[in-house]
């Protein structure tokens, strides 16, 4: 064992440094709430080379004064902050006073300030965190602080930094997340002389996404608002049908702090249960407010992470927001036709004339699908008998198996046996079946022509100038699952099952706790246990569930709840959801089968009659819109 030594103020500073600042991003983030946090309504942030070789931060808040400015790179030097009982209330986004002093400690840097009360700024020059230079200087108000040679003194540190191109993308990242928690400020990014992005600073949300992510990002969101126990959430989350691979687009903000909270993003997920793929993960810009001494944000040296006095209230405030937002939209996704470039074979153009568009011999397009084109005229539409008797046998054969399926059908859903009845529509119709007595309140139909079916898979339908493709059995899914979901909210109290022979469960410290805190919770969704000291003795259970299933569902129950990422309720929702789903699944009726043109329209009403249903319960879109304006682009008649 070695002396023990004092470090110098010079390795000191590095080691905290190495804790605050460990790429160009960092120092970005740190400067930017630095800035915030100086009242500004306009920051400018410029890099070059990544932002290795300079970073430059402008704003126009309320500067620093004279006497503060070389104490303001010293360690532990805040304005933020002054007793311990201030950390129980912090507003702020910075309070530890190390980011300036870390920053420091290995660049070159420039601080230019003037407060508004001042005629003259002043300008600190500091190397290795030393101050070499404070001379007076004429400037605008506010602070601006450039960083030029980051590690320059450190070269271990710096032969671990990415290309440019990849840190310039880590600071447009941090830049965009702070933009998106302050939609007040406006917020300008420059890397190497271009402008990256340029929001407005008008307050409004919508608006800051638009400026960062573009038009179809900020067209396909929906908003989220929601308030429970003084905790009150905002923002917006992704369409269904507007998902990504990852997590990356999922974006929480706590008192405006950008944070990644497991609970939070956990709750989001969850709402999204029956309405993306399993594999798919939603998108979310969400802002929660909340009491600042119920969230610890000093838990983390980079303060990403907060810690909640109570997970449960603000897990339910996003699941229950979320949750609505979905079951609220009734926006279905629209269709976009891809252009081909395609040589134009055998076009017909008048003498002199010059195409206007590509058009396509339809006997070559014949060819290429193994089939012969033939004049019209030459061609005799009459079917050989042996053929028409087979058409009849499968016409026969498929009305038979339909009638057999509706009474099926009819008998899963309860739905009364329909009688047959017209109903009004652009152009006439066949009849339609409905029930006498609907389980439903009547809703006015919109005015629609059933096109047909396409593939045996595609119903097509005009409706309001536009063209509907509805998948049958992703529609018939998410009906039934609706249907099934309905009946079950009539039932009231989930009902339990006793068990002749208690099942046995082990759990962790943590999960006992959680177990023993929210016992009320947990056999409200059926579940009755006692609990010693190495785990719990289940004597009923859900009676939806099997003894198999039992153990594995208590486990995750109490998991959750010791973790903060959801409640009793929740959990079995969810579980009941997924149960109920495979059901419907089951039950829907199948693409590639052919069905009476009642059961097509039957379905097509039922569906128009429940706009808010947009995906079946595996995340799939149920419909799409295909508009008239969309083909007459594409045949150029606009």
């Amino acid at each position: 064992m070695g002396k023990i030594n004092v470090l110098s103020f010079d390795v000191a500073n590095l080691i905290a440094a190495g804790e605050v600042v460990d790429r160009p991003a960092s120092v970005v983030k740190e400067l930017l709430e630095n800035a915030i946090d100086a009242g500004a309504t306009a920051v400018t942030v410029e890099i070059r080379h990544g932002g290795v070789s300079m970073i430059r931060v402008a704003d126009n808040g309320c500067g620093i004064e004279p006497e503060d400015l070389p104490v303001a790179i010293k360690r532990h030097a805040t304005s933020k902050i002054k007793e311990a009982d201030d950390l129980a209330s912090i507003m702020t986004l910075g309070f530890r006073g190390e980011a300036l002093a870390a920053i420091a400690s290995v660049c070159q840097m420039h601080i230019i300030t003037k407060p508004k009360t001042r005629d003259m700024g002043m300008m600190l020059v500091s190397e290795g965190g030393r101050v070499t230079e404070i001379t007076e200087i004429g400037c605008a108000d506010g602070t601006t602080v450039t960083v030029e040679n980051l590690f320059g003194n450190v070269p271990a540190r710096r032969k671990f930094l990415k290309k440019d191109v990849t840190e310039a993308m880590a600071v447009s990242a941090v830049v965009e997340k702070v933009a998106m928690s302050r939609p007040d400020i406006a917020l300008t990014l420059i890397s190497d002389g271009g402008t990256r992005f340029s929001t407005a600073g008008d307050g409004k949300l919508e608006n800051t996404l638009y400026a960062l992510f573009g038009r179809e990002f900020a067209t396909r969101l929906l908003p989220v608002t929601g308030e429970l126990d003084g905790i009150r959430v905002t923002g917006f989350i992704g369409r269904p049908d507007f998902v990504r691979n990852n997590r990356n687009y999922q974006n929480t903000f706590i008192n405006s702090r950008y944070v990644k909270s497991k609970t939070v993003m956990a709750a989001v997920e969850r709402a999204f249960t029956s309405f993306i793929a399993p594999e798919r993960f939603p998108i979310a810009v969400l802002f929660l407010t909340l009491d600042p001494a119920a969230v610890d944000v000093n838990v983390h040296p980079a303060k990403l992470e907060v810690k909640f006095s109570d997970e449960r209230p603000v897990f339910e405030v996003v699941y229950y927001a979320v949750r609505s937002a979905l079951e609220e939209s009734t926006e279905r996704p629209e269709m976009h036709i891809k252009t081909e470039k395609r040589p134009a074979i055998g076009a017909f153009v008048p003498i002199g004339g010059a195409p206007k568009a590509e058009q396509t011999d339809l006997g070559a397009w014949l060819k290429l699908k193994g089939a012969t084109a033939r004049p019209v005229e030459t061609v005799k539409v009459t079917p050989p008998p042996a053929a028409t008797e087979k058409r009849k046998a499968e016409t026969s054969y498929r009305t038979d198996y339909q009638s057999v399926y509706e009474k099926i059908e009819q008998a899963a859903t309860k739905t009364p046996v329909p009688e047959t009845v017209r109903v009004a529509s652009p152009l006439p119709t066949p009849p339609r079946a409905v029930s006498k007595e609907p389980t439903e309140p009547e809703v006015s139909l919109p005015l629609y022509r059933l096109i047909g079916e396409a593939f045996d898979c595609y119903v097509i339908v005009e409706l309001d100038g536009e063209l509907l493709l509805i998948d049958k059995h992703a529609a018939h899914e998410r009906i039934l699952f609706e249907q099934l979901k309905e009946n079950m909210k009539k039932d009231g109290r989930i009902a339990s099952q006793t068990l002749l022979l208690p099942i046995r469960v082990r759990l962790s410290e943590a999960e006992s706790a959680a177990a023993i805190e929210y016992k009320n919770e947990i056999e409200s969704v059926g579940f009755l246990y006692t609990l010693d000291g190495s785990g719990a003795e289940i004597s009923a259970l859900p009676d939806a569930i099997t003894p198999a299933d039992a153990e594995m569902l208590f486990i995750k129950m109490a998991d959750e709840l010791a973790s903060g990422t959801g409640n009793p309720a929740v959990t079995e929702a969810v579980r009941r959801e997924k149960a109920l789903y495979q059901i419907a699944c089951k039950g829907a009726i199948k693409g590639g089968r052919v069905y009476s043109t009642e059961t097509l329209r039957w379905l097509v009403e039922k569906l128009l009659r429940m706009p808010d249903v947009t995906c079946c319960p595996h995340g799939r879109p149920v419909a799409y819109r295909l508009t008239k304006s969309e083909l007459d682009r594409q045949f150029e008649r606009i």
